[in-house]
């Protein structure tokens, strides 16, 4: 089987592949081990939705860095697609420290990290891409508290808030209790149940609770697991709807800077491929329906560096103000 990916998604791609590039390069004099792990690794055939080009998945966006490489890197995917992936990846990087676990991520982290255990000294970076509200904040907790000595294991992790309000009935239908389960499990803690009722009073609208809920999630990765710094990056799709947030998370002065760079160029780009996609898009049903441009002057197409309006600042989360101080 094969998916197909939006602009936003070989956007994020993008950023994953410049940064586990200066990631492996910042500490290429400083050790002679680095660790990979991908929580939901997918699948290695990929296109783009629009253009149907084929596109390279995160294993093998991780497995193509090089000089220095990542030592181990360690992937996780449900039964059935996990035999598939590891006999696909261990074919073409058959030198390579590959390992694919089969199950719930979640589940598999705490044994994967156990092997690893004797490493716990080396650099490690964690991409975890779910579909919905599969990452835990158990899981979280466990990434966090590999490392040893002063710095964690970095992650780059997909939330989505926008995912909590197809979950979370604003009229007519009450909140099902696996539902509320299942948020709970994201968060680690009951606190979004503040939000959840502002919104239902109408005292928060549906765009502050988004907001509400990403502060809630950085605010935890950093005083909760002790990370320095959180970025989190807005992607959406091409009718200007918000689709997730990649939250970078890193103890490490380096990272925070490369990162602050990263998402400060992903901010003036991404603009400009949502509207090269937009454009494709409506010339594909102006030639299904048998409308001919005359002219291809790129016209709605933006350029990177021109669209400055979006440009990437940093700022801490704030305490939630619905948290008491046993919280």
């Amino acid at each position: 089987m094969s998916r197909s990916w939006g602009f936003w998604t070989l956007g994020k791609l993008h950023v994953l592949r410049d940064y586990l590039d200066a990631f492996t390069t910042a500490t290429k004099y400083r050790a002679d081990e680095r660790i990979y792990l991908d929580l939901f690794a997918g699948e290695t055939k990929n296109f783009d939705k629009i253009t149907k080009e084929a596109t390279e998945s995160s294993a093998q966006i991780a497995l193509s860095i090089k000089e220095p490489l990542f030592t181990r890197l360690r992937f996780f995917e449900l039964e059935g697609k996990a035999q598939e992936l590891e006999r696909t990846l261990v074919r073409a990087y058959p030198d390579r420290d590959i390992k694919v676990y089969a199950g719930d991520c979640n589940k598999k982290i705490p044994c994967a990290l156990k092997e690893l255990r004797h490493l716990s000294w080396a650099p490690t970076f964690a991409f975890i891409d779910p579909n919905s509200l599969e990452a835990k904040w158990r899981t979280l907790e466990e990434l966090a508290r590999f490392r040893t000595g002063n710095y964690k294991t970095e992650l780059f992790l997909l939330f989505s808030p926008q995912m909590f309000s197809r979950l979370l009935p604003v009229k007519g239908k009450l909140l099902r209790p696996e539902d509320e389960e299942a948020i709970d499990a994201v968060f680690g803690i009951g606190a979004w149940r503040a939000v959840y009722d502002s919104r239902l009073n109408e005292s928060l609208s549906g765009h502050e609770a988004y907001e509400e809920y990403l502060n809630l999630m950085r605010w935890r990765l950093e005083t909760e697991l002790g990370y320095r710094w959180t970025h989190p990056l807005e992607l959406k799709n091409t009718r200007g709807t918000s689709v997730y947030f990649m939250i970078f998370a890193t103890s490490n002065d380096t990272g925070h800077k490369i990162m602050s760079h990263l998402y400060n160029s992903a901010a003036a780009q991404f603009p400009a491929m949502q509207a090269e996609a937009r454009s494709r898009l409506q010339q594909i049903r102006e030639e299904e329906s048998g409308v001919m441009r005359l002219f291809e002057d790129g016209s709605e197409l933006g350029r990177p560096g021109q669209q400055h309006e979006g440009l990437y600042v940093h700022e801490a989360p704030t305490r939630p103000w619905f948290l008491d101080d046993e919280s």
